[in-house]
């Protein structure tokens, strides 16, 4: 009983702790130090003394609040450690940096630093630009916990030197003008209009330089997924997939001519009728942009009803995806379809079948039916009207076998198999799909 009693006390102190002042952080032990992190760890108390509590990064490849790293031009490593004191005067940063270098194979504290955050993010390493240098970012998240923010900083000469500190809604490094160096791109958020603005940096001598900066024209309320690829040959891009507030989505795309970035306009004349536009539904989660013909460049994704739903309410419209690329600066339409996130594959319509072909799910034997659609039958599966079914079968269902039986299996992969059923009118009519065509159309994602 007294045990129960402890621990029914000691959850109790768990879940009420930030009432009392007592965290859960301040209750689990540190990780104990190896060798070489308890001589930094006794440098940096000689330095601040012992009431300070070390902060750990939350992700990226350096998890240790011991970050060891050669940084610099000269042999050897160099230490950074976070952490913050235990009591902080008023107006004082409460995250700290302290940068320890060895000299004569001892640890010493070197520099101390204030952090433009409270919580660390991340810390990575990376060289902007041409010199060979070895440049750090540290992303920090703020007292909301909402907010981000980083800081480059570059050091030499047992001192580092922040070239750059800002709050950000994206952060990439890439070579987004194809000059063989890598460039800083951010995607911040003006407080003042709520306008997002995007901007490209390079390293010089002098420090960071902003080379450019766009304004985007997507209304977002968080960023989700940003994906570095190609928008057509020798043209790398950023594709921000964005929330716009109540399940909608869009993108913004980010790329360059010479040392000029643009950002294509995807919305329109109106949020309500964007370019590029999409929400989920029990038909459809999210949707990010993606090399959905497999030639090597990413394509973005906007939703439309398919006929047939147009007027049905949006939590019960089954809509096609168009597939964008940007030309002259403008979208581009270059696949039209159907796309399964619950089963997990995509049909790329040929243009015949544009404004022509609907589908309706049946979602009792896990099968599509694609049918010929005019609008007095409406969405109606009769002979008439049935072009092709499409059935995923799990491998693991005991009457798989009945399930395909007198369907031609389209592709399989671990858990699945895809299968198709013609219909007469699917071979005989002018939506017929040949088998290659079919084959070339259908993509598992």
């Amino acid at each position: 009983m007294k045990i129960k009693a402890f621990l029914a006390a000691f959850t109790a102190l768990l879940m009420t702790g930030c009432s009392t002042g007592v965290s859960v952080e301040n209750l689990l032990t540190p990780p104990k130090l190896n060798a070489q992190q308890d001589e930094i760890y006794q440098a940096l108390i000689k330095s601040t003394g012992s009431a300070i509590n070390l902060k750990y990064p939350k992700s990226g490849d350096y998890r240790s609040a011991f970050v060891i790293r050669n940084i610099d031009s000269e042999p050897g490593e160099e230490a950074l450690v976070f952490y913050e004191p235990d009591s902080v005067q008023s107006g004082e940063a409460a995250l700290r940096l302290k940068v320890l270098d060895q000299y004569d194979g001892k640890w010493q504290a070197v520099y101390d630093l204030a952090c433009f955050g409270s919580e660390v993010e991340s810390v990575s390493f990376t060289g902007i630009g041409t010199g060979n240098r070895t440049d750090i970012i540290i992303r920090y998240t703020m007292l909301n916990q909402t907010e981000k923010a980083f800081s480059l900083i570059n050091y030499s000469d047992g001192i580092p030197n922040e070239l750059y500190a800002a709050s950000y809604s994206c952060l990439e490094v890439i070579d987004l003008n194809g000059d063989g160096v890598t460039e800083l791109v951010t995607v911040s958020a003006d407080k003042a209009t709520g306008n997002y603005n995007a901007a490209m940096f390079s390293r010089t001598d002098n420090g960071l330089e902003k080379l450019s900066e766009t304004p985007l024209i997507g209304t977002h309320s968080e960023i989700v997924n940003v994906t570095k690829g190609m928008l057509a040959e020798d043209v790398p891009a950023l594709f921000i997939d964005f929330l716009r507030g109540q399940g909608q989505y869009g993108t913004d795309v980010i790329y360059c001519h010479g040392d000029e970035i643009f950002s294509p306009d995807s919305i329109g004349p109106s949020a309500e009728s964007s370019i590029i536009s999409r929400f989920t539904n029990d038909y459809t989660a999210e949707i990010y942009c993606y090399d959905i013909d497999g030639d090597g460049f990413a394509e973005i994704p906007s939703m439309t009803p398919l006929p047939g739903y147009e007027l049905l309410t949006r939590s019960e419209q089954l809509c096609a995806v168009r597939w964008y690329t940007v030309k002259y600066k403008n979208f581009s339409m270059e696949h039209y379809g159907y796309y399964s996130s619950k089963y997990g594959f995509a049909l790329l319509f040929p243009h015949r079948w544009y404004g022509v072909v609907t589908a309706v799910p049946n979602l009792q034997e896990n099968e599509i039916i694609f049918i010929s659609y005019n609008p007095m039958k409406g969405l109606t599966v009769d002979q008439s009207t049935e072009l092709m079914r499409i059935r995923i079968v799990d491998k693991n269902d005991e009457t798989a076998a009945e399930k395909v039986e007198g369907m031609t299996v389209l592709i399989e992969n671990e858990e699945s198999i895809y299968c198709y059923l013609e219909t007469d009118g699917y071979k005989t009519g002018k939506l017929a799909l040949t088998e290659s065509e079919l084959k070339n159309s259908f993509i598992l994602f």
